[in-house]
């Protein structure tokens, strides 16, 4: 007789969450076909009572097997083997963090300026002009006997000069000046002089000017001195706050003259030459030829102030590409040309400069190339940042036309850096804080930690966060971090730490990394909890430090922060009494129905001889339980402690050999009629690493399994 038999059918179909359909068990039991080949042909089974109980017993080798690590878990991205084939758990996670320039500063609107310039006083050409007043019109205005007399001595022969008296002649006009119309002088003088032309001696003579329209009087009366023959006397008038139009008269008084004592030619023809002269002039208004001259009030050292952002101290910058948008409005009727300059600015080599023209009508608007440009924001000796000197300087150019002037007249110019590109900006940005707001991350395994007991303890996992960095400027991060389960707490413990970055223009990006481990934290302890949930808050402060004396930060055009993330675990463990349990449906247990073909009355014995050659560091114990989910009690129990036993392990945690491990499971009668009263079935597994979960273990790929299961049934047929 011919018996075969194989566990493997039954085995295959039990899933992992521990589902079996029913109609395998008879599978498990035995092949009944090949048993009834072993029946003679001759017998008469009619002869056989129907009562009969036949219970014979079977032992068969169901499985053998030599595996290892390798074999089930092939090398991947998330496994790794080392040379060594020592085991470590890897996940990678590109890109957790993307900073730009563009997250933390706004450089692009930060110089912005915008000024408006009053004309102020402006100068005009200096003016002057003479009226001769002959000795024949100040003579009629003697008495009709003098008047004779000085027209008979007017023979050409020489005669004693008569004296006259203190005479009023008539006003006297003077040529009408070509360079105004009129004029609001803001300062100047006006020189009043008389000549005398006259062969006698003049008493003084006073003037007052006035203008021809409206006949109003510049300044007060002007007294000049007594003048000998042929000399010239003169009188300043201040013309500041005087209005003064092109077209003035004059209105003289002599004070008469002493006469000669001796003969001198008396000659009507003769005259007083008076005359005036208006210099160094500066005018608030009026009608105007405005002469070619600089725009002194105009002409001038400013300064930008930059706005780059709350406590933001900027040195110096230099920017690739980008332009500054200008815009020019004139309120005036001036012509000429407006230069601005950015004394301590090197674009090229050559200080940034640009002329725009004036004129009256629309505003002038352009672009000033600031490409490869460097500036020096710190040239201010008040405020040494965030300062850009600028310097302006006004032209007017004459078209020698009359037009309108107002010292109040206006230019109003407007200034912005558009989009630059910069290469690099240096100073202090400040002690931003960015806050990482309190949260909980569920890890959803309280359902699986419900079912977990004993001591897990993963000894050396890390968080390794690598990172390029082109942000200039120090960075300290606080993380705290806290696992939960139940009434238990462990905190990271991770003290505050530093980013490398970049620290001189040279550098511009540094690459580097930042690991969170057993050396500077209690990470195994959270990890190892397992926790149900993390808690974690923290903190990101730019200088730290503060503003230690010098603006050493620098950011570049393309500064970035891009961090990836790769958590490790190394295979280095160890388990102390780790039981964990799995409920499945009672497979053993028959159901109502006419296809089920298992009845565990049909069984009296089933046992599993299991044997073991173990090379890894590591031991399972098994405890089986019928459970009767109704009644909420566990209908029987049988157990196999040690079905593999741990191998032994050298100083440094590495399996140092296998341990031979032989156990038997025995489901006997009493196991099958529970299992008729069951409708769950429990798999309650206790790990222990070897050291009985004292000590480190390490897993490698290349630790092997050799087992083999022996099955003996008894069924009752």
């Amino acid at each position: 007789m011919i018996v075969f038999f194989t566990i493997t059918d039954w085995i295959r179909r039990v899933k992992i969450s521990g589902m079996l359909k029913k109609n395998a068990c008879l599978t498990l039991l035995f092949l009944f076909t090949a048993f009834t080949s072993c029946i003679k042909e001759t017998y008469d089974m009619d002869k056989v009572s129907d009562k009969i109980d036949f219970s014979p017993a079977f032992s068969v080798s169901a499985i053998k097997g030599n595996i290892t690590l390798g074999d089930l878990i092939k090398a991947n991205d998330t496994v790794r083997y080392d040379n060594d084939n020592f085991v470590r758990i890897v996940f990678k996670k590109d890109s957790v963090i993307d900073l730009k320039l563009e997250d933390y500063y706004d450089l692009n609107d930060m110089i912005t300026y915008s000024q408006g310039y009053t004309i102020g006083e402006i100068k005009i050409k200096d003016f002057q002009g003479s009226v001769p007043v002959t000795l024949n019109t100040i003579s009629q205005s003697f008495s009709p006997s003098l008047r004779a007399t000085f027209v008979a001595l007017d023979n050409g022969l020489p005669h004693n000069f008569p004296s006259f008296p203190q005479t009023v002649i008539p006003e006297q006009a003077f040529p009408v000046f070509q360079d105004f119309q009129n004029a609001v002088f803001a300062s100047g003088s006006l020189e009043i002089s008389v000549r005398n032309n006259l062969q006698a001696p003049l008493n003084e003579v006073k003037i007052r000017l006035y203008n021809t329209a409206g006949h109003v009087q510049i300044g007060t009366e002007m007294v000049i001195p007594a003048i000998t023959p042929g000399s010239t006397k003169s009188a300043i008038m201040s013309l500041t706050g005087k209005t003064v139009t092109n077209s003035i008269v004059a209105s003289i008084t002599f004070n008469g003259s002493p006469g000669t004592p001796s003969p001198v030619i008396v000659d009507l023809d003769h005259s007083v030459v008076v005359g005036v002269y208006g210099y160094n002039l500066k005018i608030q208004s009026g009608r105007i030829k405005i002469p070619s001259q600089n725009i002194n009030s105009i002409e001038d050292n400013d300064t930008i102030t930059i706005d780059p952002g709350n406590n933001v101290e900027i040195e110096k910058l230099r920017v690739n590409s980008g332009n500054l948008r200008y815009t020019l409005i004139s309120n005036s009727s001036l012509s000429g040309s407006f230069t601005v300059s950015l004394p301590n600015s090197s674009r090229s080599g050559v200080p940034v400069t640009e002329t725009i023209s004036v004129t009256p009508g629309p505003a002038k608007t352009g672009i000033i190339s600031v490409n490869n440009t460097e500036l020096d924001l710190s040239m201010d000796p008040v405020r040494k940042y965030n300062r850009v000197p600028v310097r302006y300087t006004v032209i007017v150019t004459s078209n020698e036309t009359i037009v309108n002037f107002n010292k109040n007249d206006s230019l109003h110019f407007d200034l912005k850096l558009l989009n630059p590109d910069f290469d690099y900006v240096k100073g202090y940005f400040g002690q931003l804080t960015e806050q990482i707001d309190p949260d909980t991350l569920k890890t959803d395994i309280d359902e699986i930690l419900s079912h977990i007991t004993g001591q897990l303890h993963i000894s050396d996992p890390s968080v390794k966060i690598n990172y390029s960095n082109s942000f200039g400027i120090p960075f300290e991060v606080t993380l705290n971090a806290s696992g939960i389960k139940g009434s238990q707490k462990v905190n990271l413990g991770l003290s505050p730490f530093k980013v490398s970055y970049p620290a001189t223009i040279a550098d511009r990006i540094i690459r580097s990394s930042f690991t969170v481990n057993k050396a500077n934290s209690s990470l195994p302890d959270l990890i190892s909890m397992p926790p149900a949930e993390i808690r974690f808050s923290g903190s990101g402060r730019m200088n730290p430090q503060g503003f230690t004396g010098t603006r050493n930060n620098y950011v570049f055009g393309n500064s970035r922060f891009v961090a990836s993330m790769e958590i490790e675990v190394p295979m280095t463990l160890w388990m102390n009494n780790l039981q964990f349990a799995d409920t499945l449906d009672n497979f053993l247990k028959p159901e109502d129905s006419e296809e089920s073909s298992f009845d565990p009355e049909n069984t009296e014995m089933l046992i599993l001889n299991i044997s073991a050659e173990n090379g890894f560091p590591l031991g399972a114990s098994l405890n089986i339980m019928l459970y009767d989910s109704a009644s909420k009690k566990i209908q029987k129990t049988i157990g196999a402690k040690d079905i593999l036993k741990p191998a032994p392990v050298d100083a440094n945690g590495r399996s140092s050999g296998k341990t031979k491990s032989m156990v038997s499971i025995e489901c006997d009668k009493s196991f099958f009629d529970a299992s008729k009263k069951s409708d769950k079935m429990i798999l309650e597994f206790t790990l222990n690493t070897a050291g009985e979960g004292t000590k480190d273990v390490r897993i490698y790929s290349d630790y092997t399994l050799s087992f083999t299961v022996g099955v003996k049934i008894k069924p009752n047929l």
